[in-house]
């Protein structure tokens, strides 16, 4: 699975609970993601698009405990403006 349809998967999760429960295969998604093909372009693109997606998502819905989880982890996009 390509960073691109990460996102798209991350757009159409419909409800918080649902986000909660495929939060451990979506990282799990993402790294592999990160580490095919060219590394440096995929991190990049992770943190401008993707890692992006997955926090508006998560604060969307409120789950603000998962967004520390996370950035506690590292999977975190550059920046936080537009949250």
């Amino acid at each position: 699975m390509t960073l691109q349809e990460i996102n798209n998967q991350i757009h159409s999760i419909p409800n918080p609970s649902e986000l909660e429960s495929s939060l451990a295969d979506l990282k799990t998604s993402i790294s592999t993601a990160i580490t095919n093909g060219d590394i440096e372009f995929n991190a990049q693109y992770y943190r401008n698009h993707t890692g992006r997606e997955l926090f508006k998502k998560l604060n969307n819905f409120g789950l603000y405990s998962e967004i520390f989880d996370d950035y506690d982890s590292g999977f975190r996009p550059n920046s936080t403006a537009g949250l």
